[in-house]
């Protein structure tokens, strides 16, 4: 299929893939599409930013009957940020349908739930833990659900889900659709499509391909005591448009975001203390590009689409080869350059090392400034030396100064010009600061296009 009317889908749904600017199918989206057309279960297997939930958006959207008032489809996600995100999709592509979506997650009021599931609603997307509160207290049914759909399965049981996403599917209409989306393979998930789909079309991306072909990647060698400074340093050079910093830890998180923001760099922390809320307003305000850096955990690094990401720092190295696909999937998305880049620590190397050889294309090592740590020690230490005798001589000048104006008898002396402290610093900040704000205009220009569509 060399585009989307080739699929002979709804005009309804085809406008709306317009107004979008899809062009034309990616890979995942030409194999998986036709088959979920024909009511087949499938199994898909895809790495991020290939347009895999369009892969199941779309045929689920064109299977709805916008008459009834049953719920007809289910979408299950691992995380809120993942079911908010899918469900902003579902509207989008079914704006001229006038199909009704809900977002099931916790953070949020059940009473209102409650209440917007008593009027009509087509398509639930949520997370399992909260859709089987409504199942158990009566308040959503499923009786007459069409399609059900997995999304990055590995990472549901990965979190300990399996309980839950199986109650789900027993209390789910016998007779059903099931599509299943996953970036990685494990026994786990293959047994829970072995139990709950039926005969699945499996379609699968190669191994070799397994990060976006456009998404540059390389990694630092660095101590951990020197990882701060070198972040620092990198973020200076990198000079993104948006870009997002992975942390291990909250506290490292927050530590880090002070520094950038000791830095006069902006800054804003994601993570699990924070309320649902505040997670939401922080992912706006980030999508609007009302600031530059988001530090986060693992909590931001699946499902979500955030226009602009130019550039993904990974601080601490994740624990698994999936996690870090993860989360370099956040940039390089749709067509667009992207950059990754990782700060190993010498014990990390050669683990490192061998999961890199997994990854397409590889993984680049580069020195900072393109020397070895011992050069960088060497140039500090420099810097060291010239910043004291910068500071004696000034000492020098100010005590010269103070004997001359006693020999003067305290006489009035018209005081040279003189730049401020810092000023060249300032102005160097004042016109970043500036070159910033004219990309966030142009980005919320995008922002706004696209929403008003």
């Amino acid at each position: 299929m060399s585009s989307f009317a080739d699929f002979q889908l709804k005009p309804e749904i085809l406008q709306a893939i317009v107004d979008l600017y899809y062009k034309e199918p990616t890979p995942i989206q030409k194999e998986a599409i036709p088959l979920a057309l024909q009511g087949k279960d499938v199994i898909g297997q895809a790495q991020t930013g290939t347009g895999k939930t369009a892969a199941f958006v779309i045929p689920m959207l064109q299977m709805l009957e916008i008459q009834k008032k049953d719920v007809q489809a289910l979408i299950m996600t691992p995380t809120r940020e993942l079911a908010i995100q899918i469900a902003d999709d579902v509207a989008d592509l079914g704006k001229y349908l006038g199909v009704h979506v809900l977002s099931l997650h916790g953070g949020q009021d059940i009473a209102r739930q409650i209440s917007k599931l008593s009027g009509q609603v087509h398509i639930v997307v949520g997370t399992p833990g909260r859709i089987l509160d409504h199942l158990r207290r009566e308040t959503l049914h499923f009786g007459r659900i069409k399609m059900l759909v997995l999304d990055e399965a590995d990472k549901m049981l990965e979190m300990g889900f399996l309980e839950e996403v199986e109650e789900v599917f027993i209390q789910t209409a016998q007779k059903k659709q099931v599509l299943l989306f996953s970036a990685t393979m494990p026994d786990a998930v293959r047994k829970l499509a072995h139990r709950f789909m039926n005969q699945p079309q499996i379609v699968r991306i190669e191994k070799r391909q397994i990060t976006a072909e456009n998404t540059k990647e390389s990694y630092y060698v660095v101590n951990q005591s020197d990882k701060s400074d070198v972040l620092m340093e990198l973020v200076k050079e990198a000079r993104p448009y948006l870009a997002v910093i992975f942390a291990n830890t909250k506290q490292r998180v927050n530590e880090l975001v002070r520094r950038l923001q000791e830095n006069g760099i902006e800054a804003e922390a994601l993570h699990g203390d924070l309320t649902q809320k505040k997670r939401e307003q922080i992912m706006e305000r980030f999508r609007q590009a009302k600031f530059q850096y988001l530090v986060a955990t693992d909590i931001a690094a699946r499902g979500l689409d955030v226009e602009g990401i130019t550039h993904v720092f990974n601080y601490d190295m994740p624990s698994d080869l999936e996690s870090y696909i993860h989360r370099v999937g956040r940039t390089g998305r749709a067509g667009q350059q992207g950059e990754a880049i990782s700060l190993v620590s010498p014990r990390q190397k050669q683990w490192f090392n061998r999961f890199a050889r997994a990854i397409s294309g590889g993984v680049e090592q580069k020195f900072l400034g393109g020397k070895p740590r011992e050069e960088r020690k060497l140039r500090k230490r420099d810097e060291a030396v010239t910043i004291e005798a910068q500071e004696a001589k000034t000492t020098e000048q100010v005590a010269a100064k103070e004997t001359e104006k006693k020999r003067q008898g305290g006489r009035a002396k018209a005081k040279p010009p003189k730049v401020k402290p810092g000023y060249k610093k300032k102005m160097r900040l004042e016109r970043e600061k500036q070159l910033r704000k004219e990309r966030r205009r142009k980005i919320e220009e995008i922002y706004k296009r696209r929403n008003k569509k």
